[in-house]
């Protein structure tokens, strides 16, 4: 396997084709990260197909101070963010996509009734900022350390950890403010 900056110097030395290995390798990453910013899986995947057009145009001024993955997401992130403001947030059928429990021995009412919480969580969540809901993706969807966040979002490692706080304080609250309140799901909150 090779490294990325072993693929980036191929691919400026003219191997166009081996931009697929950067593809493949980071694909699912950028995915889930803009999924669960954007919950919609379509405009997921063409802000995906975007931001890796955008890392292919742009691939000449990575300076390698950092890790590619951690440019290619800030990357995401910046193109996340500016969807995000030229949207507005509406629901859809599939943000309330259905997703199987674990259990398979669950009745159909504690199906139901898990639905409906994730349902619920799903709108708290939406209601979050941008800002909480990036580090809320990043801490518990990416389980990046905080020094990583820190350095996704360029700030100090102090203010992600404090993000994620209020981040989690602000769900919570959301959460309590909702008709029977689902504060008790939601594991270490």
């Amino acid at each position: 396997m090779h490294s990325d900056a072993e693929i980036i110097q191929r691919i400026l030395g003219g191997d166009i084709e081996a931009y697929r290995e950067l593809i493949q390798r980071y694909q699912r990453m950028i995915f889930v990260f803009i999924y669960k910013m954007v919950n919609n899986h379509s405009d997921a995947e063409d802000l995906t197909q975007e931001v890796f057009v955008k890392a292919y145009e742009k691939l000449s001024s990575y300076r390698g101070d950092s890790q590619f993955s951690t440019w290619l997401h800030t990357m995401a992130r910046n193109r996340t963010i500016d969807f995000l403001r030229r949207q507005k947030y509406t629901e859809s059928d599939e943000q309330l996509a259905y997703v199987p429990s674990q259990n398979r021995e669950e009745s159909p009412q504690e199906s139901l009734m898990g639905k409906e919480q994730r349902r619920e969580i799903e709108e708290a969540f939406a209601m979050l900022s941008d800002t909480y809901r990036e580090v809320i993706v990043l801490r518990c969807t990416h389980e990046y350390p905080f020094e990583q966040i820190a350095a996704l979002l360029g700030v100090a490692e102090s203010t992600a950890r404090v993000r994620y706080l209020r981040a989690r304080q602000e769900l919570a609250k959301i959460l309590s403010r909702k008709e029977g309140g689902l504060i008790h799901e939601l594991p270490g909150i």
